[in-house]
């Protein structure tokens, strides 16, 4: 059986048109639902009336508004199938097959994690396909034994969870990946990763979770090259962003003081990055980050180097 996981805030707009896309999937009777009501301002009994015959769904309510990483965690918590997806309730699943696709694999490969491919509408009504993406939870799914053996769970963060369990999770394990797309990310104006400030106030919680991934990951004594790999990328991303907000901020030396924790694993696992896959890194990062913030000309006409930005870090 695979346990759907649907955190949901006030989410009652949106979470028809998801939850339809679960009630279409070609494998439905292998599905159970939860929905993780975190304190929305009324239940979702009249969205699950509507499915009852299509599909089996519980509501379970966090008490108070505790954020994603919470509701997610409340919910692998409150289940018990063997394998967990996830999607957000403004999102759908790609097609009526996106499941089983995610199911068959993960079952004939008999492996931890399977990373599909998803679609994200823009704004502006573009289409971007993301693959072997290791940051989101969308088009992933995963074996809870494995979960569980490694003690991975979600920070209780309100931005970024989806970050920090990713890269444990890849550190703990190989994902395998697909092409096959299976999740359409969609955009809502009300979403807070679609907010104007998440931009930079994001970058708060992104670096929390990266640098708790890493100490988890020692914890756990995984491979230094992968830790040092997720180090440079995320300091590589934190230092592009700076360098855009900087003549666009007053407070965007909030940046340095966010990023002292990740300097001092930037400096424990630089070395065991080799130069080819820095330059792979800095390829992919600001590929990545011209998508989301467009104006590129920003971060290369500027006169601070990478090596001047961590000299900024004390």
């Amino acid at each position: 059986m695979i346990d759907i996981i649907i955190p949901a805030y006030n989410a009652h707009e949106t979470i028809k048109d998801t939850l339809e896309s679960i009630a279409s999937q070609s494998i439905k009777d292998k599905i159970n639902v939860y929905i993780i009501n975190d304190f929305s301002d009324k239940d979702y009994s009249e969205e699950i009336s509507i499915f009852k015959n299509k599909l089996n769904v519980k509501e379970i309510n966090t008490g108070k508004n505790m954020g994603p990483g919470y509701a997610r965690q409340l919910g692998i918590d409150s289940s018990n199938s063997e394998f967990i997806v996830f999607i957000d309730a403004d999102d759908e699943f790609y097609n009526n097959k996106a499941i089983e696709i995610l199911y068959n694999t993960i079952k004939e490969n008999k492996c931890d994690v399977v990373v599909g491919s998803f679609n994200e509408i823009l704004k502006d009504g573009r289409i971007i396909k993301h693959d072997k993406d290791t940051i989101w939870l969308h088009g992933k799914i995963y074996r809870r034994s494995y979960l569980d053996k490694n003690k991975i769970r979600f920070t209780n963060t309100y931005s970024n969870e989806d970050t920090g369990f990713n890269k444990l999770v890849m550190l703990c394990t190989n994902m395998y990946y697909i092409d096959d797309i299976t999740y359409i990310w969609k955009y809502n104006s009300k979403s807070i990763t679609n907010s104007s400030e998440f931009g930079f106030s994001g970058i708060d919680g992104f670096v929390y979770n990266i640098c708790w991934a890493i100490s988890e990951g020692e914890k756990r004594k995984c491979n230094p090259v992968k830790m040092g790999i997720i180090v440079y990328e995320t300091m590589l991303e934190v230092y592009y962003r700076y360098v855009y907000y900087k003549n666009k901020r007053k407070d965007v030396d909030d940046i340095i003081k966010w990023s002292k924790e990740l300097k001092k694993y930037y400096l424990k696992y630089n070395n065991y990055v080799y130069p080819v896959m820095k330059e792979e890194l800095v390829l992919n990062t600001f590929t990545t980050l011209y998508r989301t913030l467009g104006n590129y000309e920003v971060i290369l006409d500027n006169n601070i180097s990478f090596n001047s930005f961590l000299e900024l870090i004390d």
